[in-house]
């Protein structure tokens, strides 16, 4: 009852996260559900063109649910892998089959058995965030699909955690030209705006650079299977690529605490991006800045920065009421700040919170940074 919200919508949650981060990956993506999870995704979460994706619900019956019974699907699932067969087979859970225990990993072998195509379960239950959902299914389909590694590697990087949930396409492409300017120009981005071929390479890069929570699943999986090792930021600027360029290179320790304290900066949304972007403006504003984490907080995503963990909109509204000179966040957030409030608001739409409310923004992260400096 804690998070009962009365004017923000809530954040998106596995089941949207699984389905959105592999949207682009040439699979065929079923919601085991009767219909709604799906259409929220479809309807309110996903904004980019559903022609030729093949994501759909299974129409979970009542009796199907009550008796186990899953030949229907698999029947469906047999019939649509015969005549044009996906890259792979995604099977997301929801609220029902969650309840009842739903086997979807035992489910998943049936149709690789059957079919011949690589199938694996996500087991969601609309109950966690999206990055939950999200890097789980990244990881399983890198486990699913890797090439092994060559000798000589074909990238430099790979990007984890580019979630369509997180970061809009110009983003993501700002991101790559920071990280090209500083050397890394053969970048393997997983997993939006790409094909199944990125999760075909996810083990033929030197090193990872995890740019969201949901990347670090894949992150720690290549590490402990290829020795692949990753590193934690968002290049939102050259000198944060600068930054982890030389951390890649040196394996460089974590840099010194920044204060903590009220007032200065708050930054609202993913770990990864918000605590690089709490880091950046401490930097650039002589100002202390905190990150209010939205979503899950992984206790090695840039430890050294001060958070906050707003998982409730009552948390939230305290947080905007404290005093702060800039608060940075989607703009739905304005809505509950109190009306006294003098900070100055930069907005940076948030998909995981407003959906298709705000487009997301055809800017990049440093576009940001320079409004908070001026």
């Amino acid at each position: 009852m804690k998070d009962i919200r009365s004017i923000l919508p809530n954040i998106a949650s596995d089941t949207t996260g699984a389905a959105a981060a592999l949207f682009e990956a040439e699979g065929l993506t079923i919601i085991h559900d009767a219909a709604g999870s799906h259409e929220v995704f479809v309807t309110f979460e996903e904004a980019r063109d559903l022609e030729n994706r093949r994501t759909v619900s299974s129409r979970l019956t009542q009796l199907e649910a009550v008796t186990g019974d899953d030949s229907r699907l698999l029947a469906a699932i047999e019939a649509e892998c015969g005549d044009e067969p996906p890259k792979f087979v995604e099977i997301i859970g929801s609220p029902v089959p969650f309840t009842i225990g739903a086997d979807l990993d035992g489910l998943a072998a049936e149709v690789e058995f059957s079919t011949g195509v690589p199938a694996f379960g996500v087991n969601c239950g609309a109950f966690e965030p999206y990055d939950k959902g999200a890097g789980e299914a990244v990881r399983k389909l890198i486990e699913k699909a890797a090439l092994p590694p060559k000798e000589e590697k074909e990238f430099d990087l790979n990007l984890l955690g580019v979630s369509p949930l997180d970061y809009s396409s110009a983003e993501l492409k700002a991101l790559c030209r920071e990280l090209a300017a500083v050397g890394f120009e053969k970048i393997n981005p997983i997993a939006m705006d790409a094909g199944f071929e990125v999760f075909q390479n996810a083990a033929r890069a030197k090193a990872c650079l995890v740019v969201s929570v949901s990347g670090l699943p894949a992150a720690r999986l290549l590490k402990s299977r290829y020795g692949i090792p990753y590193f934690v930021g968002a290049p939102v600027d050259g000198v944060s690529a600068q930054a982890i360029a030389r951390e890649i290179a040196e394996a460089a320790e974590e840099v010194q605490p920044m204060p903590k304290g009220e007032g200065g900066v708050l930054v609202i949304g993913e770990a990864v991006l918000a605590k690089t972007l709490a880091r950046r403006f401490s930097e650039i504003c002589s100002l202390p800045a905190l990150a209010g984490i939205v979503g899950s907080n992984e206790r090695e995503v840039l430890p050294d920065v001060p958070c906050v963990i707003l998982d409730t909109e009552e948390k939230i509204r305290r947080e905007l009421a404290k005093g702060y000179d800039i608060i940075v966040g989607d703009p739905l957030y304005k809505l509950i700040m109190p009306k006294n409030s003098s900070a100055r608001f930069i907005e940076r739409p948030h998909r995981a919170q407003s959906g298709r409310l705000y487009p997301p923004t055809d800017k990049p992260i440093s576009e940001v940074i320079g409004k908070a400096s001026e």
